[in-house]
């Protein structure tokens, strides 16, 4: 089986648990053959314990554990047996800002700022389809914490991870998040490529984003940008100290975080793209979802085509049996022997 692959491997690791079960077996046999060597001596046990057989219990057990690694063998997903479909190949590459400053933490968009951003970005990861998906986080500077891939759960598990602890340095710096983007693309010109910007839209570190939106729109990259926040009112910004929750304090004075829509605005004009407010009651609609389907997806259609792909088949049902066969062997083997006259 020179095609064998496993779809998890790390799920290995459930083999120590096994391991322990052995462990805990043998133990157990091992004080009760301490304990009924303490009360009788081995004649006078089998003489009160006729029935019990001991090759039964070992069996039950050894069963039982077989059971156990056919289980952890099936979680790895084995695959092997290669066949060929045909697959569609799509050329758009998504590329998502997210704001992790702390500004994001205000909680005016049905929930925090931040939350309402990685809500958004985990409905858009069940409508793709396939192209790849990118992440910058960015405060005071950008980083790419998951570069372009086609492994959903992969980003998925790096977008949980994700947060105000990403970036070390505090504030918002919309050019260099895009500019890291568009970095992130990498050599990719022969596909479609976008930025999503999801931010508050506070700027505090003096940059030109409607320059550097402006280079990637002349590299071919539009740019989007998705509000998230009230425009109007805003929110206060929490934070914890000693235990307790708080909010940030300037000059003594609450600090009061709003959404800049006419930044957003103007990055998205000179980017090519769209702005889109998120998290609004009057906007609710305006996802990133629906900007997803409305204007990337049309583009991602016209770009498609098709290819062979080979795959292999899935074997995880044949562990499984396996597991299913030896536990019920198990619960039919009685630790007694039958009764002889």
């Amino acid at each position: 089986m020179e095609d064998l692959r496993f779809d998890n491997v790390n799920q290995l690791k459930w083999l120590l648990i096994v391991a322990a079960c052995v462990v805990v077996c043998m133990y157990g046999f091992a004080q009760k053959r301490r304990a009924l060597a303490a009360f009788a001596s081995a004649k006078l046990i089998g003489v009160l314990t006729p029935n019990i057989s001991r090759c039964r219990q070992y069996l039950k057990n050894a069963l039982t554990l077989a059971a156990m690694v056919a289980i952890v063998l099936a979680m790895i997903g084995p695959r092997w047996g290669t066949y060929y479909e045909d697959a569609i190949q799509r050329r758009l590459d998504l590329m998502i800002c997210l704001d992790v400053s702390r500004s994001m933490l205000a909680e005016d968009a049905g929930m925090s700022r931040m939350d309402r951003a990685k809500d958004d970005i985990k409905r858009l990861l069940e409508r793709l389809g396939g192209g790849s998906i990118g992440l910058v986080a960015f405060a005071g500077k950008a980083e790419l914490v998951c570069p372009l891939t086609d492994d959903y759960e992969y980003y998925r598990m790096t977008l949980e991870e994700t947060g105000p602890h990403s970036v070390q340095l505090g504030g918002t710096n919309l050019a260099e998040a895009i500019r890291t983007g568009v970095k992130g693309f990498g050599d990719s010109a022969g596909k479609q490529r976008a930025i999503i910007v999801m931010t508050d839209g506070e700027d505090t570190m003096g940059g030109e984003p409607e320059a550097e939106a402006k280079k990637a729109k002349d590299a071919g990259i539009q740019v989007f940008t998705i509000g998230i926040g009230d425009a109007q009112r805003g929110a206060l910004i929490p934070e914890t100290k000693d235990g307790q929750k708080s909010y940030v304090m300037f000059d003594d004075q609450q600090v009061w975080s709003k959404m800049n829509p006419d930044q957003l605005k103007a990055i998205a004009a000179a980017g090519g793209g769209e702005y889109h407010p998120s998290g609004q009651v009057n906007a609710r609609e305006r996802t990133l979802e629906w900007l997803y389907g409305e204007k990337l997806m049309p583009r991602e259609e016209r770009t498609m085509k098709e290819k062979r792909v080979a795959r292999q088949y899935a074997r995880f049902t044949w562990p499984a049996t396996v597991a299913l066969i030896l536990l019920m062997l198990e619960s039919l083997i009685s630790e007694r022997r039958e009764a002889t006259a």
